[in-house]
């Protein structure tokens, strides 16, 4: 064995044996490209020609599954890409199709062969198309912030264009924004948003908005009941009927929480009057923003026994 050897090696050290190895080499990598092998390929898939009235629906089939058998030099450089589906609707009608598939159907190599195609067939159902105009709606996500509220919202356009299955699109009112988040917003804001299909179809026309959102204050009402009513800065004798008030008030809901009302708030100004009857109206110090609703009474009876020094 080990002569076998040692000539194996003699021989492959001249000339005429280096020759003889590559050619050996040479058959081995031909053989080994000539055999057969076994490769899936996922071929994509698209349409063309579709009636302008008609649109794909329930398409589930974005590719096929070739399961291709050949050579291995050829296989194994195939690209997908180079064997696209495209599927010629011309002609087709609004309903059901089915196109069956073959080897015919794609772009296969000479010396390359199917065994398989999955799925066999593409199933499609084609609806009527329609165009309708339609108002816009902003959609919201979350709140302003605690005592904040959308006083105003505009939208540019206010109408657009939307196309889709005549059913879906027959049964719309209104187009609406993808959410726009305002959580914890206390300022309006102005943004370019897009329009939601909501799973649908649908195709707009523009699909983008421009909307203005106004966020305020909120304001409330709240009623101050028997508000005990003096002169203020009065050193004279009198009495005063009613001797009480009762306010209700709007103004921003932070204002109005922190609001007391007391002799420098609510008061009589009694300045300048003499001894006798007189009809005199409430004074009020209010914060900025907080407003008079309703006041019972307007007016009080002052009777002025002594006056002020």
């Amino acid at each position: 064995m080990k002569r076998l050897w040692e000539k194996i090696v003699s021989l492959a050290g001249s000339n005429f044996g280096l020759k003889v190895l590559a050619l050996v080499i040479a058959l081995g990598l031909w053989y080994g490209g000539r055999r057969g092998v076994e490769r899936a390929v996922e071929v994509p898939v698209e349409f063309r020609n579709i009636p302008s009235d008609l649109m794909v629906m329930d398409n589930r089939v974005d590719y096929v599954v070739l399961r291709l058998n050949g050579p291995r030099t050829l296989v194994s450089t195939i690209d997908s890409d180079d064997l696209k589906l495209s599927l010629d609707l011309k002609g087709a009608k609004s309903g059901s199709a089915s196109y069956p598939l073959g080897s015919g159907s794609f772009n296969i190599p000479r010396g390359v062969t199917v065994s398989r195609i999955t799925p066999p067939v593409v199933q499609l159902r084609l609806e009527p198309v329609s165009k309708r105009t339609l108002p816009v709606t902003v959609r919201f996500s979350g709140k302003p912030s605690d005592g904040f509220k959308i006083s105003e919202t505009t939208v540019l356009p206010e109408n657009v264009a939307v196309e889709g299955p005549a059913d879906d699109v027959r049964r719309l009112a209104s187009v609406e924004t993808v959410p726009v988040d305002i959580e914890e917003s206390r300022s309006g804001f102005k943004r370019k948003v897009r329009l939601s299909t909501d799973g649908k179809p649908f195709a707009f026309f523009p699909d983008q908005v421009d909307i203005t959102v106004q966020v305020v204050e909120e304001e409330l009402q709240r009623e101050f009941r028997n508000i005990d009513v003096r002169a203020k800065d009065f050193n004279g004798m009198y009495s005063v009927k009613p001797q009480s008030v009762y306010l209700r008030l709007s103004g921003s809901k932070r204002a109005l929480e922190n609001l007391r009302l007391g002799a420098d708030q609510v008061y009589l100004n009694l300045k300048g009057l003499g001894v006798g009857e007189h009809s005199v109206a409430l004074a009020l110090n209010l914060p900025s923003g907080i407003k008079i609703i309703e006041q019972k009474p307007q007016r009080f009876r002052v009777r002025i026994t002594k006056p002020a020094a």
